[in-house]
């Protein structure tokens, strides 16, 4: 009875124990952070004014500036070039949660974004103009783990949380505006520089999406995100898309598509 009873009470501290254990480990997963690169082989951004997509960048091919080894950046907008191929738009490359840009026709790179140190409030200037990235928050309706980031006007030593004028979301950039320049409303541009307001409308690698526009919006359950957003890998054609970004079952008869990043008129 005693032997059965001591056995019972070691099954039982053995069990709590692993349970304790697995709580810990859950717990642990869930405040790590995964972050999600900025700089990936084949990403592509759709981007546009409200819903309609007019301008696509796509991330495709290596190059060496300064002996170092960036990502080259097209991009294809018909409104700015005033035709349907994919120009050269700038170089990237990605260290240490940092994002380092080359823009076209320069030879030295600058900071782009700053992803480091998610827990803490950065301060970073350009063109002599100093704002504050404020600390990340993890938001349910991103990819797990996936950080957004205020950028706020800094003055007289302190951030101005009431002039926040974009945000930063890990592995996309801007979402409110061109990903690949330094577009803040607040910096007072004369004009942006494709000549349009972008927004990143939907940010893609292969079939996984990194980012969708209406994540922006009111939380919505990751169940209906991966209900509604995950495509089939199985067909082997690329995808077809319309201007909405809604996937197309064929090429249409007539008007506009989007394959493989660029735009099509039948």
């Amino acid at each position: 009875m005693g032997y059965n009873f001591d056995l019972f009470v070691i099954r039982l501290m053995f069990f709590l124990a692993l349970c304790f254990f697995e709580t810990t480990k859950i717990m642990a997963q869930e405040g790590e952070r995964e972050y999600v690169p900025f700089v990936e082989e084949g990403k592509i951004w759709y981007c546009g004014e409200g819903r309609s997509i007019n301008c696509i960048f796509t991330m495709s091919g290596d190059t060496l500036i300064n002996d170092r080894e960036y990502k080259k950046v097209y991009c294809q907008c018909e409104d700015f070039y005033e035709d349907m191929e994919q120009h050269y738009y700038c170089s990237v490359r990605e260290k240490d949660c940092q994002v380092f840009i080359i823009e076209e026709k320069a030879t030295e790179e600058k900071l782009m974004y700053d992803f480091s140190h998610p827990e803490e409030i950065i301060l970073l200037t350009y063109n002599d103009f100093p704002f504050a990235r404020t600390d990340g928050e993890r938001r349910h309706d991103f990819l797990p783990g996936q950080m957004e980031y205020l950028i706020c006007r800094f003055s007289e030593g302190e951030v101005d949380y009431s002039n926040d004028s974009s945000s930063w979301i890990d592995g996309v950039g801007a979402p409110l505006s061109n990903p690949f320049a330094f577009e803040f409303s607040h910096l007072l541009f004369d004009k942006p520089k494709l000549g349009i307001n972008n927004l990143v409308i939907s940010c893609m690698k292969g079939d996984k999406i990194i980012f969708y526009l209406d994540w922006m919006a009111e939380p919505i359950e990751p169940a209906s995100i991966d209900a509604d957003f995950q495509f089939n890998d199985s067909q082997a054609a690329p995808h077809l898309y319309d201007l909405q970004g809604r996937r197309l079952n064929g090429i249409p008869q007539k008007g506009v598509y989007i394959q493989n990043g660029r735009k099509y008129v039948k």
